[in-house]
């Protein structure tokens, strides 16, 4: 017996099968549970317009929809958000999935914890299955990128590369495929700076889309902190206002990242730090203009210098406050 519309998303509800055999299958009603007590259960049928009181004691099993498992949750409850979309794929409701996993990636852009280190994953089988390939690719390659020990992930990647990008080469003058804009993390020479954990660091590119990014990884250690440097072309910051990149990593918890702007009397000015989640792409915006650095010259006590000599950047630092192993990309670091 169904009380709403077919189709539509629904609470139901199986009561207690009649006789003595509870393996039986009892009778299903599909609507909404509006409210719970401790005796019974407020059901809204009939597309809202009607409503029955149900006891307990009569109820074999309630299996809640996903628009009423998500009314609970408080907006920040992303770890609550993140099982409903597990239950969602578990439901072959991939389209569920879909919606649920997009916010949690756009909540973690945010700064927002709470999603679980498989969030790419799940939302790349989610547009598989809906055969949104191109979006799945994104997301496996992006998995793979973070979790390069899953060999099954990078077959897929080599897999949809090959249905989607058939024909990897371009003609001369081939206007089909954008090309990509690399900022900073696209040249310049990157080192690892032997004051901080060691690391290592490396251009990387994707084999999918051609962009390049910097990777840097480290085993961790009993420093502060992980550093990496960038030494190119003089910069002239005079006229910008902000630095931006795009930041992802791999460790199993956020981590604190510093930016330091070095002049060309070597004067190193240093950020506050930024927190970063982990998991996904994560934006940052760092002002280089105002009053916001730490220097040699008050003694790294308090953020109230402004960048000396921002016409002649010589190199740029980015820290990483973490003492455990960590693989993190930088990409798209521009000035405006």
């Amino acid at each position: 017996m169904a009380l709403l519309a077919p189709g539509l998303l629904a609470d139901t509800v199986e009561m207690k099968p009649e006789g003595d055999d509870p393996s039986k299958e009892g009778l299903k009603l599909e609507g909404k549970v509006q409210k719970e007590y401790e005796e019974y259960i407020v059901f809204l049928v009939d597309n809202e317009k009607g409503k029955v009181r149900i006891y307990k004691n009569k109820i074999k099993n309630i299996e809640y929809d996903i628009n009423t498992m998500t009314e609970k949750l408080k907006p920040d409850d992303y770890a609550g958000r993140y099982k409903i979309g597990q239950w969602a794929m578990d439901k072959a409701m991939y389209a569920e999935a879909i919606e649920i996993f997009e916010k949690l990636k756009e909540g973690i852009k945010d700064g927002k914890e709470g999603a679980g280190p498989d969030l790419l994953k799940l939302l790349a089988q989610a547009y598989e299955n809906r055969t949104q390939l191109d979006k799945a690719l994104e997301n496996y390659s992006d998995y793979s990128k973070l979790h390069p020990e899953d060999t099954a992930v990078a077959a897929k990647v080599t897999e949809l590369s090959k249905i989607i990008n058939p024909d990897p080469t371009v003609a001369p003058g081939d206007k089909t495929k954008p090309k990509n804009v690399d900022g900073l993390e696209g040249d310049g020479t990157w080192v690892a700076e032997n004051w901080g954990n060691v690391a290592k660091v490396q251009f990387s590119v994707d084999p999918v889309t051609g962009n390049k990014t910097v990777a840097m990884q480290s085993e961790g250690g009993d420093k502060e902190k992980i550093a990496i440097s960038r030494t190119g072309q003089p910069l002239d910051l005079s006229e910008s206002h902000e630095m931006i990149l795009r930041v992802n990593h791999n460790s199993a918890a956020p981590v604190a990242m510093a930016f330091a702007f070095i002049n060309a009397q070597g004067e190193f000015h240093e950020t506050k730090q930024m927190r970063v989640p982990p998991g996904s792409w994560t934006n940052l915006s760092i002002k280089v203009d105002g009053k916001t650095f730490k220097a040699n010259r008050n003694n790294f006590k308090d953020y109230d210098l402004e960048i000396e000599g921002k016409g002649n950047i010589k190199r740029i630092a980015f820290l990483v406050y973490s003492q455990k192993p960590i693989l993190l990309y930088l990409d798209a670091i521009f000035f405006k």
